[in-house]
């Protein structure tokens, strides 16, 4: 008798069960949350997502409740691979499917001339309460990075938030004209960022940037190093988000900008400031057909250290330039990506996408070229069963720097 009711004890706690709890809703008074299919995410966490979602649809009326909607705001967390809601007068049913949120993830990258692999483990559901931790490095043909990282959406289930990133890496840098090396040095350095946070809608976040960094530099070649210094910034940044997950892409907009400004450097140099503007917007076709457009603007005030320099390559909006091989103090990159989806599994979704990149800058170096555009198409693979960028391949053009490249990357970049 003993040995069946442990049995069956344990049966209920390792299957998929149903719990409920009460939250409270300015309009719709109190509303019973029933919750099925949980077993890592804690439900307290979930009937918090319903809560928000509420808020931030401002239902007034039981009868202006969109299940759908309701379902792809739970979805928005990207948590599960799958969320079912149904609404009945002060009931809301929320039955989910879970991802597998604990995994390493491999990190992959290889273009013309540069390779980088490495690993990090990533845990986006930490104690079932949709924080993120992270661990991680990787090492390439020009150096090595290490970072560790948090993320706490909903401090104490309130409004607050928290970031705190730590890394450590030694890297060369190379500044390129075309394909050409003409300027470069090893740059070890070791960060501290901490950025609270605080929600003042669903969709705007403000945030203070607090960081710490210490630069060391060694000659590469016969190219002269800038010299070593440490610094403290601190800043702000605000952050609107209004877009839909999609697995491979986000319906809606999402806008962030941000300034920091050095309040104290070691070194006889000024202290700088730097402002950056990204923007992004997904817009669904025909067809699941998505079009992605985005914009990133950058501006670093000029003290005259070449170790301050802002460096692009790689990601979307900079294909076709060596990592980190466009320097500048001002640039504005645009970017355009047509994913469409060739086939589909239980476990995600190929695409095919064409893209362009534009951008206009400020050289580095007088006659290096002040615009460049890239072209091509890309292979990808979105996951649905664990929270991936995706697995891709990109064939290009970029005139100004690599002329014809191909760039194969798995999992995250460390940049």
């Amino acid at each position: 008798m003993i040995r069946r009711l442990l049995i069956i004890t344990s049966l209920l706690w390792i299957l998929p069960h149903e719990t409920f709890a009460t939250i409270k809703n300015e309009y719709l008074g109190d509303v019973t949350v029933h919750i099925e299919g949980a077993t890592r995410t804690k439900e307290h966490y979930i009937e918090f997502l319903v809560k928000k979602c509420l808020e931030k649809e401002k239902y007034k009326s039981w009868e202006s409740v969109d299940a759908g909607a309701l379902g792809q705001c739970v979805s928005n967390s990207r948590l599960f691979k799958k969320v079912e809601v149904q609404v009945k007068q002060t009931e809301i049913d929320v039955t989910i499917a879970e991802r597998w949120t604990l995994i390493p993830i491999p990190n992959f990258y290889a273009t013309k001339g540069q390779r980088s692999a490495g690993a990090f483990i990533f845990e986006t559901n930490f104690l079932g309460y949709g924080k993120t931790v992270g661990a991680g490095g990787a090492v390439s043909t020009t150096g090595n990075t290490f970072s560790l990282f948090y993320r706490d959406p909903t401090v104490n289930f309130s409004n607050y938030t928290l970031s705190v990133v730590a890394n450590r890496s030694s890297n060369e840098l190379d500044l390129y004209q075309g394909t050409e090396i003409v300027y470069g040095y090893t740059k070890k350095e070791t960060g501290l960022s901490i950025t609270p946070g605080y929600k003042v809608t669903p969709t705007l976040e403000l945030s203070v940037l607090l960081n710490y960094a210490d630069r060391r530099y060694e000659q590469l070649a016969a190219y002269a190093a800038p010299g070593d210094y440490w610094a403290y910034s601190a800043g702000v940044r605000a952050s609107y988000a209004n877009a839909d997950y999609k697995l491979f892409y986000n319906d809606g907009v999402s806008v962030q900008i941000s300034w920091l400004r050095q309040i104290h450097r070691s070194d006889k140099f000024a202290d700088i400031s730097q402002a950056t503007i990204k923007f992004e917007w997904d817009k669904l076709m025909f067809k699941e057909h998505a079009l992605q457009l985005a914009l990133n603007a950058a501006y670093l005030a000029n003290n005259g250290n070449v170790g301050n320099a802002l460096m692009f390559g790689r990601v979307k909006g900079f294909r076709g330039i060596e990592p980190n091989g466009l320097w500048t103090r001002e640039i504005a990159a645009a970017s355009a990506d047509y994913q469409i989806p060739v086939g589909k599994t239980k476990h995600g979704t190929f695409t095919v996408a064409p893209f362009m990149d534009y951008g206009v800058y400020k050289p580095f170096i007088s006659g290096a070229g002040d615009n460049y555009l890239s072209y091509g198409i890309g292979g990808y693979l979105f996951i649905n069963t664990i929270n991936l960028p995706g697995v891709g391949l990109v064939f290009g053009r970029n005139e100004r720097f690599m002329g014809d490249f191909a760039a194969f990357q798995i999992g995250f970049g460390f940049n």
